[in-house]
């Protein structure tokens, strides 16, 4: 009994299938392979903010494992420049009208003017981004309309 099995040999084992768990995991998911790694790097290494974010799906994989390669304080600026910025041309895309409708459209000087006077009388209150659009948009927030002594100041035309 104390030789147990020293003397009966090695066991025939059959090769193991190799399994590429990354990929695995990616099909059950339904996403790519390389998702399932950022994932993990983002886990690791992301702040909460980004992934509340992600779960939420206000922030994409990529854009996520992206930030997390910054400190994680500039992670969160970051991400705050970008979700304003991602808003911003929310909006713009809204506002635009489409070719077939005809809106009543302002002045553009009467508009400029306007903006500078208000930037005269509050530094920082009016704000210029740069966007993506091949047109230039100027969005006017309502404390500017409400601060005009009446919309013709604006000449509507």
């Amino acid at each position: 009994m104390r030789a147990g099995g020293k003397l009966k040999g090695l066991a025939n084992l059959p090769e193991a299938d190799r399994i590429d768990v990354r990929k695995e995991i990616a099909r059950a998911a339904g996403v790519g392979d390389r998702n399932v790694s950022n994932v993990r790097a983002i886990r690791q290494t992301a702040h909460p903010t980004l992934v509340r974010a992600l779960k939420e799906g206000a922030l994409s994989i990529n854009r996520a494992h992206q930030l997390c390669k910054l400190p994680k304080a500039e992670q969160l600026e970051q991400f705050v420049r970008y979700s304003e910025e991602r808003a911003t041309n929310r909006v713009i895309r809204r506002s635009i009208p489409q070719p077939k409708e005809k809106k009543a459209s302002l002045d553009v000087l009467a508009v400029l003017d306007v903006l500078q006077r208000q930037e005269a009388r509050q530094p920082g209150s009016v704000a210029v981004r740069v966007g993506r659009h091949k047109r230039t948009v100027v969005l006017n927030g309502e404390d500017l309309s409400a601060g005009l002594p009446s919309q013709h100041e604006l000449k509507l035309q």
